[in-house]
């Protein structure tokens, strides 16, 4: 039937089932209805208060609705009172005696629908109350059977009030209580008992049966459609938060590929028109006054470096703004841990990163990074080293950063000049912290490895 207790969920997307992350079994999950409560089996003989009245009756909690029960639960009240109006009926044109008799049948009749009416109303969460209203129900539906029997009709509202009110011993008592009112109206009143007592057994018997196996049954059934829409509900949360995992992968793999482009783009640029233009810069500036003979060669000279080193901020700014955002949501020495971390494990040389001072943003942070991925590159290049040690240091007014490795090494004074085949990785470095103000320092010798200090203020 669908009055039974069992919770059900009026607002199925409210419900917010608890997964096995939560560190509950599946069997559990199975078990998680509205309001977090968690319903365990059903059973007829042991008694399960969850599975009992809580607030009114038939109204303050969830119940089945139609069409998984064939009638919805907030129709319980209306068929108690249908079934009240056709006892009345029936006992009114069935009972005996003078017009004494029709009144207080009546009366009765009228006596049992205001008890109906006040016990709607009333919290029926405590078990006292819900005793109460059984044996109110009891004497009335009685009393009204004695006055007409078929009055009694009433009495097989005992199956829906008994079967939501109580389980274990409690239903098992209830129900065969109710199944004497049944009984009494079968055989026509409460004096017709008498030497029937084998035929009011089996009627009780079969009553009683009929009436367990109902309840039993429905709840059942109940219990089953529950769990069904739980276990559904809980598939659908499930499916939305894999929908919602798939699209944050795929908004990451697209993210991933902007960002990887920007970095090939960065790097094309940097590698070819930015090194070419330090390069361009560093030949023109190689020429002596003395060796510019003519007033406009000296003034076509002198106006290509202002284009070369115009184009070159260009294109600086352009890698700027294509640049991987390392610094974007960290600080300059997070940020060369990340690269000396990434740079070591893709070339399989160890390396080291140490901070000194007390860090602080400045405004050369970038170009810090930039100096670093440079030396790091001609280190993976050039060098053959074994180790790497990128050292960061905060002074009161600068920011000194050393990459020192153990490689091959080379004579500063005779490393070739920028060509077309490369060497334009100190130069550039050079030119970057000369426009953040700043200043390279490179120490090396052929066998003892080599030492890129910048110093920029901050």
């Amino acid at each position: 039937m669908s009055g039974s207790c069992a919770p059900a969920d009026p607002h199925p997307a409210e419900v917010q089932p608890i997964g096995v992350a939560g560190g509950r079994s599946a069997d559990e999950i199975n078990r998680v209805w509205p309001h977090d409560t968690v319903l365990p089996p059903y059973s007829a003989l042991h008694r399960v208060p969850e599975w009992e009245p809580e607030g009114r009756w038939l109204r303050d909690r969830p119940q089945l609705d139609w069409p998984d029960a064939m009638l919805s639960a907030r129709f319980g009240p209306h068929i108690l009172r249908g079934l009240l109006v056709v006892a009345l009926v029936v006992g009114q044109i069935t009972a005996g005696g003078g017009w004494q008799r029709h009144l207080v049948g009546l009366a009765i009749g009228l006596l049992l629908w205001g008890w109906l009416e006040w016990w709607f109303r009333w919290d029926l969460t405590p078990l006292s109350r819900r005793i109460i209203v059984i044996a109110g129900n009891w004497i009335l539906t009685a009393a009204l059977i004695v006055v007409t029997p078929l009055g009694g009709i009433f009495a097989w509202s005992g199956y829906l009030i008994a079967g939501t009110f109580f389980t274990g011993w409690l239903l098992l008592l209830a129900v065969p209580l109710s199944c004497v009112l049944m009984t009494a109206t079968q055989f026509g009143g409460f004096e017709e008992f008498a030497g029937e007592w084998t035929l009011f057994t089996a009627l009780m018997a079969l009553n009683t049966s009929i009436g367990l196996a109902s309840i039993i049954l429905a709840n059942r059934r109940e219990e089953a459609v529950l769990r069904r829409g739980a276990t559904f509900r809980q598939l659908l949360a499930t499916q939305q938060e894999n929908s919602t995992l798939q699209r944050h992968i795929v908004e990451q793999a697209r993210q991933q590929g902007i960002l990887g482009e920007r970095a090939r783009l960065a790097r094309e640029l940097h590698d070819t028109m930015a090194q070419g233009l330090v390069a361009v810069v560093t030949q023109l500036e190689a020429i002596d006054d003395a060796q510019v003979r003519s007033a406009d060669v000296a003034r076509r000279v002198e106006r290509a470096k202002d284009l070369a080193r115009q184009s070159l901020g260009e294109a600086r700014r352009a890698v700027n703004a294509l640049r991987p955002p390392a610094l974007d949501d960290r600080g300059l020495p997070d940020a060369l841990e990340r690269l000396v971390a990434d740079w070591a494990e893709l070339n399989g040389v160890a390396a080291q990163h140490r901070v000194s001072g007390d860090p602080r943003a400045t405004e050369q942070d970038a170009a810090l990074v930039r100096v670093a991925q440079e030396a790091l590159s001609n280190v993976a290049r050039h060098a053959a080293a074994h180790h790497v040690a990128v050292t960061l240091t905060y002074l009161d007014d600068e920011v000194l950063l050393d990459i020192r490795d153990d490689g091959t090494g080379f004579d500063p004074a005779a490393r070739p000049e920028p060509g077309v085949a490369g060497g334009h990785g100190l130069p550039g470095m050079a030119e970057r912290l000369r426009l953040a103000d700043g200043r390279l320092a490179v120490e090396s010798e052929p066998g003892g490895g080599c030492v890129v200090s910048a110093a920029v203020p901050g």
